[in-house]
């Protein structure tokens, strides 16, 4: 039987109608005209696996596979920039609820080291400090931080590493080994969401949710000094303890499979959905 653990009571905070509606119309729309897609691509391989002729089979389900991974490049743009568009729209939407940051850190980084060494990235999180540290917040927009920060890296490397530190003063460390960013260039893009030109050509609407999401937590977000790309994170004070009450921790396993099933719809985004044939 699993144990119990304290949290902070829920709180709610529900978004008005018309900022749900902003971001669950733009969303919904394209998952439902991408899901669609993909339902037709699904059906049509496996038709050719089953009916076509073995000279034609191999090539149409080749272009198959590469059309699969250009939907899932193309949803996740469609979802960033439908999230992005919705802004001070968003933050609301999503209800508060009891987290532990580093229960939370711990999910991440086994759920994304077992799929980047399905994938065959040599790149791992790193996880340093300990818990138990609550916060009142969103655990989809957390995943949306560091699903977007590690894709971010291993864009640039493939054998990145990602350190995450949690400090007792209420602080979350981010540090890479990729190449960086301008110094200049990152403060104004995560700390004053002002973009440079040439970081837009380049496609910067991930660090630009990574700084709407830690906004919507209300966790200050700040850019330090050294190689590669450090972030600082502070976090909101503590939830009232006198709000404490038990919470089963039987609902672990299934956040554990949506912060998967987040960290593969990212990655598969970047790089492509793993072969899967019928």
């Amino acid at each position: 039987m699993e144990k119990d653990t304290c949290a902070p009571r829920q709180q709610h905070s529900g978004g008005a109608p018309e900022e749900l509606a902003l971001r669950g119309g733009l969303q919904g729309r394209m998952a439902g005209g991408f899901g669609a897609l993909q339902s037709s691509v699904d059906a049509l391989q496996r038709y050719l696996a089953c009916n076509a002729p073995p000279q034609l089979r191999q090539t149409a389900l080749d272009l198959l596979d590469d059309m699969t991974g250009r939907i899932a490049l193309l949803y996740r743009l469609s979802c960033n920039a439908a999230r992005l568009a919705a802004g001070a729209g968003m933050r609301g939407a999503d209800e508060a609820a009891p987290l532990e940051v580093s229960g939370y850190l711990s999910a991440l980084a086994g759920c994304a080291n077992e799929e980047l060494a399905m994938r065959g990235f040599a790149a791992r999180i790193r996880l340093e400090g300990a818990g138990p540290l609550w916060v009142l917040g969103s655990a989809s927009l957390l995943d949306g931080i560091f699903t977007n920060l590690l894709s971010n890296l291993l864009c640039a490397r493939a054998d990145g590493e990602m350190l995450l530190t949690l400090s007792p003063d209420r602080t979350l460390r981010y540090a890479d080994n990729g190449p960086g960013m301008d110094p200049a260039a990152a403060r104004a893009l995560l700390e004053q969401g002002r973009p440079a030109a040439e970081l837009l050509d380049r496609g910067a609407l991930g660090l630009l949710l990574v700084r709407d999401y830690a906004a919507a937590l209300g966790w200050q977000i700040t850019v330090e000094q050294g190689a590669g790309l450090r972030l600082c994170f502070r976090l909101p004070p503590q939830p009232d303890p006198a709000g404490l009450v038990l919470q089963d921790s039987a609902g672990d396993a299934v956040r554990r499979g949506i912060l998967a099933a987040d960290l593969r719809r990212e990655l598969d985004g970047v790089f492509g959905t793993l072969p899967r044939r019928p």
